[in-house]
């Protein structure tokens, strides 16, 4: 689950922040007086922020999200992509105190058309259908953990061990983050594997319940 506080910007900070991003966004068209923006402070970059921006002349889902940083403004996708661009050219920092929350932010908005893998921590952030029963319930809350940081491997990867929902689904999986670029020897394909700082990988899911009465996503749409 992420857990990101966002911040309303006055009128006169919003018109700037249109301005500022009006021509890097075509052929997007954000109304003037009819759109709110909200940012946040991400813990791994120093300049960038997250910036939640919605057109109220629109029915919800409404909002599209940015990082954004003066002269430099990228509208996030629901694809690796953006963020994996945004890494290079930040800098990010990826480290002990970072990889837990970038884990968390990198989840939530990278969406795939097949679905999400959501991280789940706590009973109250599984979403379940009205169907549901009481003892699968049960059966999730008891296999449920923190997200635990593992150390940095004798890959150079950081690693991360979490329980996550994907589909109706829940796994258990090993979180591996680049703290830097580097190339890493893969023994499943026999050969090295080139990664970019901060891109992602899955490795050793475990597969703890299936046919879940959870609601399933649908691919993303534009605003997700």
């Amino acid at each position: 689950m992420i857990d990101l506080t966002f911040q309303t910007l006055d009128a006169a900070a919003t018109q700037k922040f249109l301005a500022d991003i009006a021509s890097d966004i075509a052929p997007i068209v954000l109304p003037e007086g009819k759109t709110t923006v909200q940012l946040s402070d991400l813990p791994f970059y120093d300049e960038f922020k997250l910036y939640a921006v919605t057109d109220t002349t629109l029915a919800a889902p409404n909002t599209r999200y940015m990082l954004y940083k003066q002269g430099d403004v990228t509208v996030l996708d629901w694809t690796n992509e953006p963020i994996y661009s945004v890494n290079e050219r930040a800098p990010i920092k990826i480290d002990r105190k970072t990889s837990l929350p970038y884990a968390r932010f990198f989840f939530h908005y990278v969406r795939g058309q097949l679905g999400r893998f959501i991280i789940v921590e706590k009973p109250e952030e599984v979403v379940w259908l009205a169907n549901a029963n009481a003892k699968e319930k049960a059966d999730v809350n008891q296999r449920l953990m923190p997200v635990t940081y593992k150390g940095i491997g004798r890959d150079n990867l950081i690693t991360l061990t979490a329980t996550v929902v994907f589909k109706n689904a829940l796994f258990k999986t090993d979180i591996k983050i680049a703290p830097f670029e580097m190339d890493v020897f893969d023994p499943e394909i026999n050969a090295p594997e080139h990664f970019t700082i901060g891109q992602m990988k899955l490795t050793n899911e475990d597969l703890l319940l299936e046919d879940l009465n959870i609601p399933v996503d649908p691919p993303p749409g534009e605003f997700g």
